[in-house]
């Protein structure tokens, strides 16, 4: 059984890290730093294998195609650059008025949205560089944004999260609901949910295709212990990725709108993060200077998970014969002998059952805490 989570620490940047996306088929990605500095890494070699200079101040954000064709990057110098994927040559730099809090980029439209200090969202067409669309109503600093093929969300310091739409501009829903700054947003895949971290240390998910917010309002997560920076929808939608400022990623059950895991991961606060398609790594960046790459694709496996089983009320023992920890059910046990239980898989050639008391039946928190092992390594646990 894994106990460990399989994480490497990637150090070029010289300021905080802000950013981090993967692209060219999740075999490379790009992270973007107060150190003005774009560097592209190898997934497999673990290594920095580019770095894109140009921008005079922090840069706050930045994205990639999926394909690895175009990346592009906004900062503080009030400019927004695009860059090609290939040769790493900047092909175009779009001036703004403002500082650039945030970009999103859609590679099937061709279009990048643009978050402004100035209350603004502004969307520029990569094919003309031209400035197609801009966005008002938020009353304050736009922070954050995503978008697919046909609508954009934005959040902003005003507490709320728009949603317009991207050929008409107009507003279709303005969800309400933080009690501070709304941090991060993302769109799940099919564009049925929208996800919205906040300064409210709170992760909010918005059925916004059934329109159960409503009536029944999102559906809050709360573990996060100070601001929420970041947080986006795996592919499958079936997970949600939050990293904040308490040095934690969370990884929520986003069906069940549950923590599954939470690892703390940083010495600093925790800027970005990012998923492969696949699932299998997660990237985390930081105030540190760091990227931590982690393996998650065995996360599920780990004993620490039993302590969020143990806090819904499940109890478990520890088998006699393969000494497996494993959930313990009145209906489907074994005694043997007067303490002692087995395991499904080791009783299985025997057929007989017994009832058995409640003492047998109830392990406390504390002593199965006892067994289970929580991993630290360079400074990381993984909690459940």
């Amino acid at each position: 059984m894994t106990k460990e989570l399989d994480v490497h620490v990637l150090k070029s940047h010289t300021g905080a890290v802000n950013a981090v996306s993967f692209f060219d088929g999740d075999e490379k990605f790009v992270s973007a730093g107060d150190d003005s500095c774009l560097i592209g890494w190898s997934v497999d070699e673990k290594r920095c294998i580019f770095k894109l200079k140009g921008h005079e101040a922090p840069i706050k954000a930045s994205s990639a195609s999926p394909s690895g064709l175009k990346i592009v990057s906004g900062s503080w110098d009030r400019t927004v650059r695009i860059w090609d994927g290939s040769s790493t040559n900047c092909l175009w730099t779009l001036q703004h008025e403002a500082l650039v809090l945030g970009v999103s980029f859609s590679e099937e439209t061709s279009l990048i949205t643009v978050c402004c200090d100035d209350k603004t969202a502004k969307v520029w067409d990569m094919r003309t560089y031209e400035n197609v669309m801009t966005f008002t109503g938020h009353s304050n600093s736009v922070t954050c944004c995503a978008q697919n093929e046909f609508t954009v969300a934005t959040g902003s310091l005003d507490k709320t999260i728009r949603l317009s739409d991207m050929r008409t501009g107009s507003t279709l829903l303005m969800l309400t609901g933080h009690t501070s700054a709304v941090s991060a947003v993302d769109i799940s895949s099919d564009g049925f949910k929208l996800c919205s971290g906040s300064w409210d240390k709170t992760v909010r998910v918005w059925d916004v295709h059934a329109g159960t917010y409503r009536t029944q309002g999102p559906r809050v997560m709360y573990e996060h212990e100070g601001c929420v920076s970041s947080c986006k929808f795996a592919v499958d939608n079936k997970k949600i990725v939050s990293g904040g400022f308490d040095k934690t990623v969370i990884i929520w059950d986003a069906l069940a709108t549950k923590k599954r895991h939470k690892i703390r991961a940083h010495g600093s606060w925790i800027n970005d993060i990012a998923m492969t398609v696949d699932g299998k790594w997660l990237l985390s960046c930081s105030k540190d200077r760091t990227i931590r790459m982690w393996n998650v694709e065995n996360a599920d496996k780990m004993p620490v998970v039993l302590h969020n089983k143990l806090s819904m009320g499940y109890k478990f023992q520890e088998c006699v014969d393969c000494q497996r920890t494993f959930k313990v059910e009145k209906r489907d046990l074994i005694e043997v002998g007067e303490e002692y239980i087995r395991c499904v898989y080791c009783r299985m050639p025997t057929r007989s059952y017994h009832r058995l008391s409640e003492h047998d039946l109830f392990i406390s928190a504390t002593e199965t805490e006892s067994k289970i092992e929580i991993v630290e390594k360079s400074d990381v646990a993984l909690e459940a």
